[in-house]
């Protein structure tokens, strides 16, 4: 089987070694373990060190199953603004030119957003009578029309129409959806509208257990003790991840103020300075920047809990992120402030805590009344790694996402 992928916005194999594998690395190794030929559409512009990988496109034959054809575009300097938005208009009209010389393939998976190219690639694919999943994992143009204060939001959207109208149009071609959760899968449906059909999925964003040598933990363990984050009994409270605006700290601050509990946060991004200069005159939260996978690993095991202190915003009361995947497969409860599918996970399977982000203070009360009783935590976290290896193993979700692409396959030829 003949297999395109298109995904922006994440690592490649070609990328530096240690960045965490998303959707395209993932689905495209699990393709070619199981024999089947990739071809994988991304754009030449790193997302993530905001740089392009050659001066031009490029097509890299990386192996003998695997392509990688890069899409040139202008670039970006940050996540939010009219650049990026310009960006994605000039990858969808480089992705329509090199399309002109293509064959098709048997199937196709199409990452969204952005939400020019898919419309581009989608047209293409459906002229030439190629089945393929639109893969949605944020909730555009919505957001951008939600980003705003009330008042403005319906001049906002009226802006938005065009990729509104792109948006539906690949949605509707599109022979199934998947998405990261049900929540998520309703929300596009519901956009279209139809009923759910078999080629509908959840598709988690998981990612594979990596193997970390005894040597490399080790060095991990010394540098967290000369940190003086050492396995000594204290409770402790992590974060692992990027530091952006989507994240509200104030709860962690106050309840480090009265708890004699320990936060440890790890990760950088646009909110890292700020950050820290709000938690500056309190000794019992560290900063760790970006680390590794060996000292997330033994973070991970000094840590009693892990907190996913993002805004309960929209676009997160849809989605499960990949920080809660990584809480259970470290066998480690998490508390979150979030309603909706990550809610619902959580009460259903006994893994997790809430607290109230709308109230300063609650994250305070809640933790104080688990402080002393860790073999509750020891339960969630024993329920939390049990959920994980039975529906979340990175191994499974994509070997029946490939089952799924090739049943696609066979039922359109």
């Amino acid at each position: 089987m003949k297999v395109w992928i298109f995904q922006t916005g994440e690592p490649l194999q070609i990328d530096p070694i240690g960045l965490r594998p998303m959707r395209a690395m993932n689905l495209s190794n699990t393709l070619i373990e199981q024999g089947h030929e990739v071809v994988l559409w991304s754009s030449n512009f790193d997302h993530f060190s905001k740089t392009h990988r050659f001066k031009r496109e490029r097509e890299i034959q990386y192996s003998k199953n695997l392509k990688i054809k890069l899409i040139p575009s202008r670039g970006y300097n940050s996540n939010v603004g009219i650049s990026r938005l310009i960006d994605h208009i000039d990858l969808a009209l480089n992705l329509k030119r090199m399309l002109k010389t293509q064959l098709p393939p048997d199937v196709a998976f199409i990452g969204y957003p952005p939400i020019e190219a898919p419309w581009i690639i989608a047209r293409w694919l459906k002229k030439h009578n190629v089945p393929f999943l639109i893969d949605v994992k944020d909730a555009w143009p919505e957001l951008f029309v939600r980003a705003f204060p009330g008042r403005f939001q319906r001049i906002i959207k009226i802006m938005f129409i065009p990729q509104s109208m792109m948006m539906k149009k690949v949605f509707q071609m599109a022979d199934g959806i998947s998405a990261p959760t049900q929540d998520f899968l309703d929300w596009c449906l519901q956009k279209i509208p139809r009923e759910q059909n078999s080629y509908d999925r959840v598709t988690p964003i998981t990612a594979p257990d990596s193997i970390i040598p005894q040597e490399e933990l080790k060095k991990a363990e010394v540098w967290l003790d000369e940190l003086n984050i050492k396995d000594s009994g204290i409770f402790r409270v992590c974060y692992v991840g990027s530091m952006t605006k989507s994240l509200n700290f104030s709860p962690i601050v106050e309840a480090a103020k009265y708890l004699p509990i320990e936060f440890v946060i790890a990760g950088n991004g646009s909110s890292y300075e700020t950050t820290i200069t709000q938690c500056k005159h309190l000794s019992n939260i560290k900063f760790l920047g970006w680390i590794d996978r060996a000292q997330i690993n033994r973070l991970y095991a000094r840590s009693n809990l892990m907190i996913a202190p993002y805004i309960n915003s929209f676009d997160f009361q849809l989605n499960i992120t990949n920080k809660f995947y990584d809480a259970m497969s470290n066998g480690k409860p998490f508390i979150t402030c979030l309603s909706g599918a990550i809610t619902k996970v959580m009460n259903e399977n006994n893994i997790g805590i809430k607290y109230d982000g709308d109230q300063i203070s609650n994250l305070t009360e809640v933790l104080a009344t688990i402080i002393d009783d860790r073999n509750s935590l020891i339960k969630l976290g024993n329920n939390a790694r049990h959920l994980y290896q039975q529906q979340y193993t990175s191994n499974e979700v994509y070997l029946e996402l490939v089952r799924d692409l090739y049943e696609l396959y066979k039922y359109d030829s």
